[in-house]
């Protein structure tokens, strides 16, 4: 499918901004100059990554955005104006468009675009959904690491998408003529993964009626992803290790080694720092590995991408399985918004799967939902449509910091005061005082301090009491400068 940029213009500063067709060469741009006809066009050809919105259609935009979106889930959007207030970006916020200054020069508002471009296509290619700061962020270290050879350790849970990250990493690599090569080298015996990794030799072992080449050998000139590289047994860690560091293979059954040439991207759900300090993984292996690390988050630390996967999820399920095109309602979608996703997006996809083919009418509603999904959650979750991402994601922790304050302070109140249990009073927290409420700061870190206090200073228990990934808490636990 062709890729290119739709901009509706003004039309007298079509020539005067952009040049006609295409921005200098470089960006494939194609103009319209009404909404409608942007709609024609991505009805008949939905292969845009970037729109750009030049005209003055403010009070029409967020109807806009939200038919494009429809029609292409990871479509980006920029608002080229020359001047916004405050009010109008918090509104772009919402609505995830980002704000351009028209007023700058045609050079910087060319590579703006080209930046920009680049970025959503390489996104759209790669399958990754989500405009969360996270996720961006991501995207551009990929954008800016992609062309070189360098290692690159890709972390994160189970089922948050990092092997998507290492196809990213891929066609944004200069080696896109050659070849993509995955191994899931912790579901593999080592006698097995030798083979898979090396190669073997006709007659190397029983069985072995053929000569096989190894992954290393098949994405000779291109990349190789070994995912969970953190469950090799030490004696394949020194295998691989030998491997990355001569640049050469030797396999099973053979003594005249091989060379080869494969930029590595590996990947790994535990914190393989820790497990080198436990002497379960080679400290110079993770050095060589870890030359660039990129941590993909959670589900439930990106909370706002939900609403763009569940409907990618929809329509793919639509196109694979033929189910009726499908929407999400909002009550529907406040449930999956308040669901932690321990299995992240993959949880979410079969999630999404399963009740788009059992649904019975067009929009999915809370009853449509699996019963786990249909407990009313403890936090008032907002949908995430008229909020920005900075500010969805600080309601839902302090909602969440708030209810296990609350519930804190009442268990304090029953041991402290001789009371009956039919009447409950609770106190003020210490730190509310004269000089006024404490801050939403203050709150966290004494929900933190609470956490970490009831379950004797385990974090991993501490980060599952306060909804938090632990690598969050981590986080936050060095910005409050606790140890």
């Amino acid at each position: 499918m062709r890729e290119y940029a739709l901009a509706i213009l003004t039309p007298p500063t079509q020539d005067e901004l952009l040049g006609p067709g295409r921005a200098d060469g470089a960006l494939p741009l194609q103009v319209v100059h009404s909404t409608g006809d942007a709609l024609a066009q991505l009805e008949r050809e939905p292969g845009c990554r970037l729109l750009v919105v030049e005209r003055e259609c403010e009070p029409q935009l967020a109807r806009l955005v939200h038919r494009l979106r429809r029609l292409i889930p990871a479509l980006e959007v920029l608002w080229l104006a020359p001047a916004v207030g405050a009010a109008p970006r918090q509104e772009l916020a919402a609505l995830r468009v980002d704000w351009l200054d028209r007023s700058l020069p045609r050079a910087d508002v060319l590579r703006t675009l080209q930046h920009r471009f680049q970025r959503a296509s390489l996104q759209a290619r790669a399958g990754i959904i989500g405009r969360s700061p996270r996720i961006l962020e991501i995207l551009e270290t990929v954008l800016q690491i992609g062309p070189t050879d360098i290692p690159v350790l890709v972390t994160g849970p189970s089922g948050a998408g990092k092997e998507l990250v290492a196809r990213a990493l891929y066609l944004a690599s200069r080696r896109t003529d050659q070849a993509f090569v995955a191994l899931n080298v912790g579901a593999l015996a080592e006698s097995v993964l030798e083979s898979e990794l090396f190669g073997h030799e006709k007659g190397a072992f029983t069985g072995a009626v053929a000569r096989k080449a190894g992954v290393f050998e098949a994405a000779d000139g291109g990349t190789l992803f070994l995912d969970e590289v953190g469950e090799m047994t030490p004696h394949m860690q020194v295998r691989l290790l030998r491997a990355l560091d001569q640049g050469e293979v030797t396999p099973v059954g053979s003594t005249r080694p091989l060379r080869v040439d494969v930029r590595l991207v590996a990947a790994t759900n535990r914190m393989l720092q820790e497990a080198v300090r436990r002497g379960e993984f080679r400290e110079d292996l993770y050095y060589r590995l870890k030359v660039v690390q990129l941590e993909v988050p959670s589900l439930a630390e990106r909370r706002e991408d939900i609403p763009d996967l569940v409907q990618t999820f929809l329509d793919e399920s639509s196109r694979v399985y033929g189910t009726p095109a499908r929407r999400v309602s909002d009550a529907a979608l406040r449930l999956l918004l308040a669901h932690d996703w321990p299995g992240n997006v993959r949880e979410l996809r079969n999630a999404v799967q399963g009740f788009a083919v059992l649904a019975k009418n067009p929009s999915i509603e809370p009853a449509d939902l699996p019963e786990a999904l249909r407990r009313e959650p403890t936090l008032n979750v907002p949908v995430l449509v008229h909020r920005s991402p900075e500010q969805t994601e600080r309601d839902i922790i302090l909602n969440s910091l708030l209810a296990l304050r609350r519930d804190l302070q009442e268990a304090l109140a029953l041991l402290r005061a001789e009371r009956p249990l039919s009447a409950v009073v609770v106190e003020p927290a210490a730190d509310v005082t004269a000089e006024g409420p404490p801050t939403w700061r203050d709150t966290e870190k004494e929900m933190i301090l609470h956490a970490l206090a009831a379950v004797g200073g385990n974090r991993r228990l501490a980060a599952e009491r306060l909804g938090l990934a632990e690598r969050t808490l981590y986080r936050k636990l060095k910005a409050f400068g606790i140890s």
